[in-house]
């Protein structure tokens, strides 16, 4: 067991949902000013990350509404997905970021590594008290990572799309299509060089 290397992927954990913090900001600032003209922003800079997220979706959801894409729906409901997925990272990095990190040694050497949530959790049937405590290996944060980073992936898409729509004083009716026209190399044959 490498106890660095679990060390170093809670910290990757840690700086990588920062970074899906910052997105969705972002994103919230887009929103309110499209055309950048009050910057640096002052709105969503003090709220935890549950108010962000929650603040996010309200400005989001009324702006797909007024765009009037055909996909509408769609992309409210995807955009929810995120915003539940967001909500449940959020719980799982609390957790991570709350609990002791007990070393367990033997003979002077590491040997283990575990993580204990010093917050109980009630059984909801039976009432019973639950430990949340887990070993730690290399590989214990790797599922977080890969929810995190599918998370991740798709709020960028919305942002990216929302990018594209600014300064949102249009409807959109459905995706934009390109035209026929393109700016790259024409799509006639070239002229034939005279033969000798």
């Amino acid at each position: 067991m490498d106890i660095d290397t679990i060390y170093r992927k809670l910290g990757e954990f840690v700086v990588s949902f920062q970074w899906l913090e910052n997105r969705f900001r972002e994103m919230g600032w887009l929103i309110l000013d499209p055309e950048r003209k009050h910057w640096p922003p002052r709105a969503l800079r003090n709220e935890s990350f549950n108010a962000l997220v929650n603040k996010v979706q309200k400005l989001y959801f009324p702006l797909i509404d007024r765009l009037a894409p055909d996909d509408a729906e769609k992309r409210k409901s995807a955009f929810q997905e995120i915003v539940s997925e967001s909500h449940e990272l959020r719980r799982y990095r609390n957790r991570l970021i709350h609990s002791a990190y007990i070393e367990v040694k033997a003979g002077g050497e590491i040997i283990g590594l575990i993580r204990s949530n010093p917050r109980l959790e009630e059984e909801s049937t039976s009432g019973e008290l639950l430990w949340d405590r887990e070993i730690l290996k290399d590989e214990s944060f790797q599922s977080g990572m890969k929810r995190m980073a599918e998370v991740a992936f798709d709020l960028n898409m919305h942002y990216v799309q929302l990018i594209h729509w600014a300064p949102f004083g249009k409807k959109r009716r459905g995706p934009i299509k390109p035209s026929r026209r393109t700016s790259g190399p024409s799509r006639r044959a070239a002229p034939k060089a005279p033969e000798a």
